[in-house]
Parts: C-alpha cells; sequence; structure tokens
C-alpha cells in the first residue's frame, strides 16, 4: 500500500510518522522563566551531528491559538534549556507533565517532581533523572506550519555515577515512543 501524503490530514500523517518512525526518545525538557520551572516532553528528538554536538526537537504551536508553547518561549528568551532522559520508573511523571498548563504554574510543583541544580547557567534536572543533556540554543528551522524545530548545542551531560564506567562506557534504559506507545529502550553507548 502506497499512502500519499498529499491526501492525508495532519493528524493522519503523524499517526504514520509515529507508528513507522520508532523508536524514538523523548526530550523531557527543562526550562526556567521568571522562577517558574517548566517540564514538558517532546518526542520528535534526535541527534543531528557530534562535531559539534547537536540535537533538534521540534515543537508544535498551541493548536486553540498558534501560539509558542512555554518551553519554546523560554528556550528563545534565555538561550538555554535542559533535556532530561526519562526511564521507566519516571513514566507516570513523564505523562503527567504532558498536559497544558498556564505559563505561571509549575509542571515540577504541581506533579510533585524533584529538580535539582547542578550547573548555575542551565535550568535545572529532574533530580532522578539518570541522564541530562545541558544544552544551548543555536536557531530554529522554519517550516512555516505548526511545528517549528530548535537546534541545540549539547554543552554538558550529566550520566548518574552508576550508569557510566570507567571507559565512559554508558548504560541508559531511556523511555521511547512507538507510536501512541512507551517502550524502555535499553542504549549502550561507547
Amino acid at each position: 500500500m502506497i499512502l500519499n501524503f498529499s491526501t492525508l490530514s495532519e493528524s493522519k500523517k503523524y499517526s504514520v510518522m509515529s507508528n513507522t518512525i520508532f523508536p524514538r526518545p523523548i526530550a523531557w525538557i527543562t526550562t526556567e522563566d521568571e522562577g517558574v520551572v517548566n517540564l514538558a516532553p517532546f518526542s520528535y528528538f534526535s541527534p543531528l551531528s557530534s562535531q559539534p554536538p547537536l540535537v533538534i526537537v521540534s515543537i508544535a504551536k498551541k493548536e486553540d491559538t498558534q501560539e509558542f508553547k512555554d518551553t519554546f518561549a523560554n528556550i528563545l528568551k534565555n538561550r538555554v534549556c535542559t533535556i532530561n532522559l526519562a526511564h521507566k520508573e519516571l513514566l507516570q511523571d513523564l505523562i503527567n507533565t504532558s498536559e497544558d498548563l498556564p505559563k505561571e504554574v509549575s509542571e515540577c510543583e504541581k506533579f510533585g517532581i524533584k529538580t535539582k541544580s547542578i550547573l548555575a547557567d542551565f535550568p535545572p534536572m529532574v533530580a532522578d533523572a539518570k541522564c541530562a543533556l545541558f544544552c544551548e540554543f543555536v536557531k530554529t528551522v522554519e517550516l512555516n506550519n505548526r511545528y517549528e524545530p530548535l537546534i541545540l548545542e549539547i554543552k554538558h551531560v550529566y550520566v548518574n555515577d552508576e550508569n557510566i564506567n570507567e571507559k565512559n562506557h554508558i548504560h541508559l534504559e531511556n523511555i521511547g515512543r512507538v507510536g501512541m506507545e512507551f517502550l524502555v529502550d535499553a542504549a549502550r553507548v561507547h
């Protein structure tokens, strides 16, 4: 069967893409603005290059208003973010933070998610995350639609001591997306 994307609705295109391009890691992004810590998951996330170390995350505008989501606006304003990589024990917290809340309400406070600040120039990370990427904004990619990808440069990586050995081999069991379902994906980095 050939699916002609020119005849499919946006929701059908999303469904086809999310059920064929998998597993995808989740970018659980922490941003901060005016004392409010924002935490939201994004499943259109991928490494882009290693020199320089870049990742790309695509963030859709709000459907009802076409305004930028808080995460996107905070990154553009403050030019930094922290990408937390979630494991299975954090799945319910990750799902909870997908709820659309007013800008002045912190998902961390509402859902009781503890954070810790380990680098002064970056937003805090989820305290129970085993890995976090501390990133600086590089640029956006204008697509002239509801989505606007952000290119981010990784400046620092936190890895829990139990998940990295003396040779810097990393073992994580990150949550990924398979269509509308989540999975725990064991990844080894050498």
